[in-house]
């Protein structure tokens, strides 16, 4: 590896309201920053504010003049999996683009992988770049086996059989090359980069598994020098959350998902777009691969004579502001009006100035709300009021998500790490509603509150249900720990426009949580391909019988029991007074159960059609389920009248659900409880995005009555 150059001690890293400019201007050299081998494990990049590119438009003509043939062609690989867009992705395109180079993107799942074959063979990137998951790794491995072991046996002209044997060749050509391997002018092997959150934990995985450059961290950074020709074939760990993350290359990775993904990831189409105002995340939830991010700061830094930065870092206005020109941009050229803009940071609202700021130009210039994500406590008190006041002024935001994660303060504090009480939660709810804002709570079903074997010490655990005076705080049954989250919200000023929102526990290996998971016996050590079940089935074995059954009722229903004062009641007596939980059963229950109708929500002014009656809901009814071979869906929806009747939109949702109920009919599939639940979630999603539809099939009932209350 090259001599490295030294970091001085009195150089401190950045803190949040540093002034972002670039303070050594632009290197003229490849000389990395200073590197720390951890023996048998990976290389610590001590990157300083002297080591990395804030001014992107600057440093792309610097490498115009200083490097003109540099032209890096790199193709960019992520899972096919997410209805999101890939804000990391567009993130390292634009790192690619700002060099001069030319970014590609291909978006793929274990069906499809053989497509990468394909596209090496004809285009010919100069290097693969991997955006890896936890729990979707298995196929992208063997892709990349096959990968090397034919290359290997290309250039050496002769079979190669034995991929260890291939991957340390590559590796060893890829070093003294200081990059791809050419036949001429004709690439015979692109260097592999793997990324992603997967390497938080499984960075050595992916080394041994076939990855030239293995990153950890935002990999900004790192990139650029991968790329730059300054590293050799290793691992990498880039710790500094410093937000230098250029403007991000939408443009051509619509292009490119529009191309070759299927018509669900054409997200040129979508309504909704992604952003990031922010970088990393202050907070330590043990379940959580994020705030690993914390830890792996104290361990690069530790001993340096630096101090690691602020962990949450604000993105520049300005280059927000051109992302968002970018999505209005792009709106035209596709034909689409976006209506509101995800921001993925970790935590929005972090600094109340920056969003003040922002609020100046952002309608004005843009006019599209996001959606963001905020902790309980900045939303709770004076300061939560004022901080939701300054963003819905102008009608900056169109939603809020808040993670409460679990109803009982103990479990949140002692096996998540979080530490906020239920009144903050409560306070932060009513604050949310005071300005009208929709919500979407979070929590999390069937965590391990079970009490672990005597065999197992929960003392030596970063975090159990063991607290500091030994006391224990396990449940006999885990749906009691749930119902606990859901009453909490029941008894908050949730209102109809709120969705509560929970997904199933899935430990990943390497958090706290997944730790304690697996070293009490909960979950078994290989998780991997458990891990993103959560939306389906739970990560652990010790559920089983009809405590996962119930699990998964409770998840499928829990939104609808949640606009009820006597909520929980009414979820215990579904949970416990049957044996099974389809979609039959459930349509019984709500139908039979009199307490509902003393109860329903009450109704609210944003409703497309308020005022919506039993009466007119059977007429819908009757005019979308006429004939006979749909009479047992009939049936079933006439069942479910205050179901529809407790919850936001009520005609929209019944709409929904029949277009859904039809859509599956013809490719001769059933609609069950969990496709209810999909609509519904769905139909929530909607509403926090501002994208409420109509489905066309019922438009000549509906129309009729939008246009009567268009107000």
């Amino acid at each position: 590896m090259q001599e490295t150059r030294l970091v001085t001690l009195n150089n401190s890293l950045p803190k949040r309201h540093d002034d972002l400019i670039n303070p050594s201007g632009f290197p003229s050299d490849s000389i990395i920053p200073k590197t720390e081998i951890i023996q048998g494990q990976y290389i610590n990049t001590l990157y300083t504010p002297f080591d990395i590119t804030n001014d992107w438009e600057g440093y792309s003509l610097h490498l115009a003049k200083n490097q003109p043939k540099l032209c890096p062609k790199i193709l960019f690989v992520g899972h096919d999996s997410s209805e999101i867009e890939n804000i990391t992705l567009m993130s390292l395109g634009g790192v690619v683009k700002f060099m001069n180079g030319n970014p590609n993107y291909l978006l793929l799942g274990k069906d499809n992988i053989g497509f990468l074959s394909n596209y090496w063979d004809k285009e010919r990137p100069e290097w693969i770049g991997f955006n890896l998951y936890t729990g979707l790794t298995d196929f992208v491995f063997e892709w990349i086996k096959k990968y090397k072991m034919e290359r290997a046996s290309e250039i050496l002209s002769k079979k190669i059989t034995d991929f260890e044997f291939a991957d340390k060749t590559l590796k060893e050509m890829v070093k003294e090359s200081n990059g791809p391997i050419y036949d001429g002018d004709t690439v015979i092997y692109s260097p592999l980069i793997i990324g992603g959150h997967y390497n938080n934990y499984n960075f050595r995985d992916s080394w041994l598994e076939g990855g030239d450059f293995v990153v950890r961290g935002k990999g900004i950074n790192i990139l650029r020098d991968i790329l730059l020709g300054s590293f050799e074939p290793g691992v990498y760990h880039d710790p500094m959350p410093y937000s230098n993350i250029p403007r991000m290359d939408r443009e051509n990775f619509y292009r490119d998902t529009f191309e070759f993904s299927d018509k669900t990831k054409r997200y040129a189409l979508s309504k909704v777009k992604s952003v990031l105002t922010a970088l990393g995340c202050s907070y330590s939830c043990s379940y959580c691969y994020i705030s690993s991010l914390i830890n792996n700061l104290k361990e690069a830094y530790k001993g340096k004579g630096i101090a690691p930065p602020s962990i949450i870092q604000d993105r520049p206005i300005e280059t927000l502001m051109n992302e968002g020109k970018d999505i209005l941009k792009l709106d035209d050229e596709y034909g689409v009006s976006t209506k509101s803009i995800f921001d993925q940071a970790d935590i929005s609202l972090n600094n109340l100035e920056w969003w003040e700021e922002l609020s100046e130009r952002w309608m004005d210039e843009v006019g599209i709300p996001f959606y963001i994500q905020a902790r309980p406590a900045m939303l709770s008190g004076k300061k939560g009021i004022r901080r939701i006041q300054k963003i819905s002024e102008k009608g900056l935001i169109s939603g809020i998500s808040m993670a409460i994660e679990s109803g009982d303060p103990k479990v949140r504090s002692l096996l998540l790490d979080r530490h906020e009480n239920n009144k903050t939660i409560l306070d932060a709810i009513k604050n949310v509603k005071k300005f009208k804002v929709p919500l979407r709570t979070q929590s999390i079903v069937g965590l391990p509150v079970l009490k672990p074997p005597s065999s197992f010490d929960p003392s030596k655990c970063q975090v159990s249900l063991l607290d500091k005076d030994g006391a224990e705080h396990y449940y006999e049954d885990p749906i009691e720990e749930s119902l606990k989250c859901l009453e909490l919200v029941c008894s908050s000023d949730f209102k109809k426009e709120d969705y509560y929102w929970n997904a199933i526990y899935s430990p990943f290996a390497g958090t706290p949580l997944g730790d304690y998971t697996i070293e009490a016996g909960f979950a078994t050590a290989d998780t991997a391909s458990d891990a993103y079940l959560f939306s389906v089935d739970s990560g652990l074995n010790c559920f089983s019988g009809i405590t996962s059954e119930r699990q998964l009722a409770f998840s499928r229903t829990s939104n609808f029991f949640a606009h009820f004062v006597n909520g929980k009641n009414l979820m215990t007596s579904f949970l416990y007074g049957r044996a099974n939980f389809d979609l039959d059963t459930f349509s019984f229950f709500v139908e039979d159960n009199v307490s509902l109708s003393d109860s329903v929500p009450p109704r609210t002014k944003e409703e497309i059609i308020p005022n919506v009656t039993e009466k007119l809901l059977k007429e819908f009814f009757s005019y979308a389920y006429s004939g006979e071979n749909n009479k047992e869906f009939l049936e079933i929806n006439l069942r479910l009248t205050k179901y529809y009747l407790s919850l936001l939109d009520s005609l929209f949702l019944a709409a929904k659900v029949a277009n859904k109920f039809f859509d599956l009919k013809e490719e001769k599939k059933n609609f069950g409880i969990i496709e209810l639940s999909r609509v519904e979630r769905l139909h929530y999603y909607d509403n926090s995005y501002k994208m409420t539809y109509m489905p066309e099939r019922f438009s000549e009932f509906l129309t009729p009555l939008v246009q009567k209350n268009a107000n």
